[in-house]
């Protein structure tokens, strides 16, 4: 199957070149109307010739039979009356009344078939004719025929005759190729002449007016053909050439033209999806606005604030008592900007696909357990209740560790930050056959309706004007997101209410990746 396909590809390919070559040598231009005109033409021609071919051989099949059927009807009829009229005594030149009415017999008949008929002597010469109707007789004898005594039936010719009764050849006769169709003339059972008709008309005559028919034909069917190709192409290519300003526009970083869809076929498919990729581009060149604007501001601050300070010790402006203060201030804005750039280049590598997954079996309870515990001097500072733990129960999954304990992570960092003091953090995993559901929700701080479909996107702060996460860069929920889904699960936000807000995600028990390059 394979070789076919390739075969048709091959013989697709040899046609499109020999077209362009042709239209080349014509001095056209090769766009799609010429490829598609040049192809038609050359289909169409090749389907008439054969049409054409077939037809003539029918026609002149048709034509010969029917026409020698009528010169045999006719000399038989000839025949008969030439042997109810002359004697073999009679079979010379000398002029008779009975003569002269079968020569005006001969010249009608051969007007009305449009055939040569004669009458010719055991020796081929011929006797009576066409032409020798209505002459004047000399000595008693027919004037001579400028044109029938120059032709001598030859022996073979009569040899046939005389052997088969009748017959039916093609042969040169007085130089010209021609149909011969003959019948002897008895008398007392003796041949004593022959008569013949000549036919080498109404053939080639029908031949040509067959041709000419098609020739006409396949003129006007071009010229019809030409008007259609030229609309249809027209109105094909009016979207093809939408397409190529979009991509033109867009490629200059422009992604607001849209491409007009009318129908239903490829076409406007192709130009929906043009128009997706416009959105999708558009949305990904306002993110990647964002993101420049927004790393911009998040590196921008705290290098002011370092500079600043480190200018201030130096020149001497901060005082030697309180240098250790602003340097301890220096060293978080530090780990800030460090945190920042590992976190933009964890982020990076996954969604290029280039961060590698080591997945294996553990107990995903034991890890939410661990990570708890090293936000402990927070928990206790804030007197934060942790509850849901004692339902807690041996978890297997299997997944990138490290992953996901960032993911969790970043979950728990993000609900101690905003738990209110004396509040509580409520920690639920569940599990089913496939899949496993951890949910972290806390007290303190819930999160509005219109900020729930944006909290997983980067550097997206649900409220900037609190201070509580004045130092977070925005992209913790965003990783959280990543990873997960990374995994093949999901992530969501709910806050039940203005003083609680819960995150959770599903995990597959069993290592399914989804590759983002092929997803997002």
């Amino acid at each position: 199957m394979a070789a076919k396909a390739k075969a048709k590809v091959d013989i697709g390919k040899k046609i499109e070149n020999r077209i362009l070559k042709i239209a080349s040598l014509l001095h056209i231009k090769p766009n799609i109307f010429t490829k598609y005109f040049l192809t038609f033409a050359a289909i169409f021609l090749t389907v008439l010739i054969a049409l054409g071919s077939t037809l003539m051989l029918l026609v002149n099949s048709y034509t010969l039979n029917e026409r020698t059927s009528m010169l045999k009807e006719n000399v038989y009829s000839i025949a008969n009356t030439v042997e109810g009229t002359l004697s073999a005594s009679d079979m010379n030149d000398k002029y008779t009344l009975g003569k002269e009415i079968l020569c005006e017999t001969l010249s009608t008949v051969s007007q009305s078939i449009d055939a040569d008929v004669f009458v010719c002597d055991n020796e081929g010469n011929i006797i009576l004719c066409r032409d020798k109707a209505g002459s004047l007789p000399a000595l008693g004898y027919f004037p001579s025929c400028s044109v029938h005594d120059k032709i001598r039936i030859n022996s073979n010719i009569l040899s046939l005759v005389y052997q088969e009764g009748q017959i039916v050849e093609k042969a040169n006769i007085g130089g010209t190729q021609c149909y011969v169709v003959g019948r002897p003339i008895y008398q007392d059972g003796n041949i004593i002449g022959t008569v013949f008709a000549l036919s080498n008309t109404g053939i080639q005559d029908l031949s040509i007016i067959v041709l000419r028919l098609f020739l006409v034909s396949a003129f006007f069917c071009l010229i019809f053909a030409f008007i259609c190709i030229y609309y249809l192409t027209k109105k094909m290519l009016s979207p093809l050439q939408q397409m190529s300003k979009a991509a033109k526009q867009y490629a200059a970083g422009d992604f607001s033209y849209r491409v007009k869809i009318e129908g239903a076929d490829e076409l406007a498919d192709l130009g929906k999806a043009f128009n997706d990729m416009a959105e999708a581009l558009a949305v990904l060149e306002g993110s990647r606005r964002s993101f420049v604007s927004n790393v911009s501001h998040e590196l921008k601050t705290p290098m002011t604030s370092i500079a600043g300070f480190i200018d201030g010790i130096l020149d001497g402006t901060i005082p030697k008592e309180k240098e250790d203060y602003y340097l301890g201030i220096v060293s978080g804005e530090v780990k800030r900007l460090s945190r920042l750039v590992v976190s933009m280049l964890n982020m990076s590598k996954i969604e290029s696909g280039d961060l590698e997954m080591k997945p294996s079996k553990y107990d995903i309870s034991d890890q939410i357990i661990h990570i708890l515990l090293t936000f402990e001097q927070k928990i206790e500072n804030k007197n934060i209740d942790i509850r849901g733990l004692d339902e807690f129960k041996p978890t297997y999954v299997v997944a990138d560790p490290d992953m996901i304990y960032q993911a969790i992570y970043n979950l728990v960092d993000n609900a101690v930050k905003f738990t209110n003091e004396g509040g509580y953090i409520q920690v639920r995993l569940t599990e089913t056959a496939t899949q496993i559901e951890l949910s972290i929700k806390n007290s303190g701080t819930g999160i509005k309706a219109e900020d729930l479909s944006r909290v997983f996107e980067r550097f997206y702060k649900a409220d900037k004007s609190r201070s509580l996460d004045a130092k977070g860069a925005g992209l913790g929920l965003y990783l959280v997101k990543l990873m997960i889904e990374m995994h093949g699960g999901r992530v969501s936000a709910k806050s039940e209410s203005e003083d609680t807000a819960e995150f959770s995600f599903t995990l597959p028990k069993q290592f399914s990746p989804v590759y983002l390059k092929e997803t997002r």
